[in-house]
């Protein structure tokens, strides 16, 4: 490790160990320069803060650890969005850093300040100088965006049940139903998330972590939302041999459900072999395969290929998933029945599959 490692190690670790101190003491400085900040967000000011400004210093330590200052500016920029979905003002965000800057030049070691402040000053002018984040799945402007960016931004910080109510709050209001929940909210964030993490934006346990809450989150949504009459049919739903990302196919699964349908999910990398006795069994009407990534469409082709040689009764299948973004016509050049581009649309050819 050179020098210049040994040190962002060194102020990592400080600001890591101390993120609790800094956090309140940054609060504190805020609300004392800012009465109106304390004001607008009484009576638990200093603890919204002092949680919000803890949350910053932890991402403040991992870039410094990495030494990358886009990573705490793409947080802050984040956090911009998120405060812009809950009608907050962005120039209290603005004040919370420039509070944070003068704690961390106050009490850091001066060998230690470097990265740091310079990491945060870097998020103030771009705090300033990007308007918008036009690459963004989420639109703020929008209620389902707004709802969508409230329910990341408590996932992401760890606030699992927090997060589940942003949703469950407004399906029991009336003003948000279990389909747009999941098809408007929760899948559109989820999408979010992978950008985010393609991106290099977030990291694999922060994805996963989204990706539980959400798995837990629909199922709640599926339990309490009421079902239409049984309609005769059955569904069975996977994602393929290979393929690990099944939100989207455990989503449609649920929906159908909720239509009327016996939905049978078998969950992701389902060995192609296991079909045919799986849709034999339950009689299957439809089968819904997802391939999420074109390294996954040979193991789909194998998966149809098995299903229409062994089965003596052989059910629609229907395909989708982000394999097939590029390429929407290899539906038909690998034997399926159908092709969906999204989930609302998967609902859609399931049921014309079957004449409903």
């Amino acid at each position: 490790m050179n020098q210049t490692n040994k040190v962002e190690a060194f102020a990592a670790e400080i600001l890591d160990r101390g993120a609790s101190g800094f956090a309140a003491a940054a609060a504190l400085r805020l609300l004392d320069d800012r009465p109106e900040i304390e004001e607008r967000y009484s009576p638990s000011a200093m603890d919204a803060w002092k949680s919000h400004l803890t949350q910053r210093v932890n991402e403040l330590s991992a870039a410094v650890a990495v030494g990358s200052s886009a990573m705490f500016v793409n947080r802050v920029i984040w956090s911009r969005r998120i405060f812009d979905a809950r009608d907050f003002k962005r120039e209290d965000l603005e004040a919370s850093l420039a509070a944070l800057h003068a704690v961390l030049e106050d009490k850091l070691p001066a060998n230690a300040q470097d990265s740091a402040l310079r990491f945060i000053s870097d998020a103030r002018t771009a705090m300033a100088t990007q308007l918008e984040e036009d690459d963004s799945l989420l639109d703020a402007g929008q209620a389902h965006g707004r709802l969508a960016l409230q329910y990341l931004h408590c996932a992401i910080e760890g606030n699992v049940l927090p997060a589940m109510e942003v949703v469950l709050d407004q399906l029991g209001a009336g003003t948000l139903s279990a389909e747009d929940a999941m098809l408007s909210v929760l899948l559109p964030a989820q999408a979010e998330i992978g950008r985010l993490w393609h991106l290099g934006e977030l990291s694999v346990a922060e994805e996963h972590l989204v990706t539980t809450t959400t798995n837990r989150l629909m199922a709640v949504i599926a339990n309490r939302a009421d079902r239409r009459r049984d309609n005769g049919k059955t569904a069975v739903a996977c994602s393929v041999a290979g393929n690990v990302h099944d939100v989207g196919i455990q989503a449609i699964a649920y929906l159908l459900e909720l239509e009327g349908w016996r939905s049978i999910y078998l969950g992701a990398n389902v060995p192609a072999g296991d079909l045919p006795a799986t849709l034999k069994f339950f009689e299957a009407d439809v089968v819904l395969l997802s391939c999420a990534l074109s390294v996954h469409l040979k193991n789909l082709r194998k998966t149809i290929a098995i299903i229409r040689d062994e089965s003596k009764k052989v059910p629609k299948i229907l395909v989708g998933g982000l394999a097939f973004f590029e390429a929407p016509e290899l539906w038909k050049e690998i034997g399926a029945d159908g092709y969906a581009l999204d989930a609302k649309g998967a609902l859609e050819s399931a049921r014309d599959l079957v004449d409903l």
